[in-house]
């Protein structure tokens, strides 16, 4: 708005001025009918035009001009300064990223370390837990395995003992008489009444 209002204020003198002098110099040219001969007044009617022409540049257009080159030198310092500001701050948002890039790059190899070193404990662990298991399963298996033993000697001894019995049954049977059987039985007897308590 202050910008068009001092263009107006600069261009309606000049448009007059410019008249005037298109005017004068066209009755010069009808009076003469060519060249018109050098005067003083219009020489002076020059000098004094080109004074009023300087006069309205000075008190109307200069200012606008001055304005306006102030203004868009405040506008170029502004950008200026906010560019600087703008490119220390990236300067210092750059120097923010790398500290915790490096921040970052730390803590990731001592994670890094940590966790190797817990694995390293939890495979020790599994190792004696393992270690562990193997040695219950060797005891359980002992264990088993006597009792197995026990068993099967349990068995042998009943299957010897019944193969003997039944050997000494068939032998007896076989070699026994019915003379020695009276004298087994006597035999028994009288050991029974000795036994026994009178």
């Amino acid at each position: 708005m202050r910008r068009t209002s001092a263009i107006r204020l600069v261009l309606v003198p000049l448009v007059g001025a410019t008249f005037v002098a298109l005017s004068a110099a066209e009755t010069c040219a009808s009076q003469g009918g060519g060249h018109p001969e050098p005067s003083w007044s219009l020489t002076l009617l020059g000098f004094a035009n080109f004074a009023i022409f300087c006069w309205i540049i000075k008190r109307y257009a200069w200012p606008a001009v001055t304005s306006y080159l102030q203004d868009r030198r405040d506008s170029i310092v502004t950008a200026f300064e906010a560019a600087r500001l703008a490119r220390q701050e990236a300067s210092a948002l750059r120097e923010e990223f790398d500290r915790r890039l490096r921040s970052i790059e730390e803590e990731s190899q001592k994670a890094r370390e940590d966790l190797l070193s817990l694995a390293r404990l939890e495979a020790d662990r599994v190792l004696v837990q393992a270690r562990q298991a193997g040695d219950r399963i060797r005891e359980d298996a002992r264990l088993v395995a006597d009792e197995e033993i026990s068993r099967a000697r349990l068995a042998l001894q009943q299957e010897c003992a019944e193969l003997v019995t039944s050997l000494a049954a068939a032998i007896l049977t076989r070699e026994f008489t019915a003379d020695d059987q009276h004298r087994f039985v006597d035999d028994f007897i009288s050991r029974s009444r000795e036994a026994v308590p009178s």
